[in-house]
């Protein structure tokens, strides 16, 4: 079914792009933005990147051997200032332990172990770790997160937790980029189409599939 819903996102965005999604292109900013983004908005991670690379703080050797409280003054348009500075200067130890971020595209290590490294660093938690893999490392991972949950939970009445919708999806689609795609297009519906709170089922292709527009008639 997974397959379907990334082919009916593609028919209802036919222009998307990731990068343009993303509107940063440099895999480390990324990583930095996917911890910024927690708990807040794009607008206010983006503002915080903007300000990482105004001081020079987007290399991860030059953040590497930054201070918590430094940190926390250049990325306060985030939130949570102190939890995230400690989260990213972790992260940057983590990525100039293994020689860089090009280094680390290139290693032969298995996603899943990339991921359980990651996992062990305070402050990534599943739903960074797996946005780090797959948009800054380029490995074929997805996101399970509220806007997937939310999607399948109103296309069938079903819930799942994070692991079992990011695992249902892996067992459909396997290619990286096809998974980059897909959670970037199921954010876009959950924001313009499926939102939260009064979605505009009329603008929706999956309206004929949708047990909660059913539920709702």
């Amino acid at each position: 079914m997974w397959k379907r819903i990334y082919h009916t996102l593609e028919r209802t965005f036919p222009s998307f792009t990731v990068d343009e999604w993303w509107g940063v292109t440099d895999p480390f900013a990324r990583m930095a933005g996917s911890v910024l983004v927690q708990n807040t908005t794009w607008i206010n991670a983006s503002k915080a990147l903007d300000r990482l690379k105004e001081a020079g703080l987007l290399e991860p050797a030059a953040l590497a051997g930054e201070t918590v409280e430094r940190l926390a003054e250049v990325i306060r348009p985030a939130g949570f200032q102190r939890a995230k500075s400690a989260a990213l200067l972790r992260l940057a130890g983590w990525v100039v332990e293994h020689g860089g971020v090009d280094r680390l595209r290139r290693l032969t290590d298995s996603t899943d172990e990339l991921r359980r490294q990651l996992l062990l660093l305070k402050g990534i938690g599943p739903e960074t770790a797996d946005t780090i893999l797959a948009y800054a490392l380029t490995r074929p991972t997805i996101s399970g997160d509220a806007y997937t949950r939310r999607l399948w939970q109103r296309l069938t009445g079903e819930v799942l937790s994070y692991e079992q919708v990011r695992r249902a999806i892996l067992a459909e689609l396997t290619e990286a980029e096809d998974l980059r795609r897909l959670h970037g297009l199921i954010v876009e519906h959950g924001k313009a189409i499926c939102a939260k709170r009064l979605p505009r089922c009329s603008a929706c292709l999956f309206a004929d599939d949708c047990r909660y527009l059913h539920d709702s008639i």
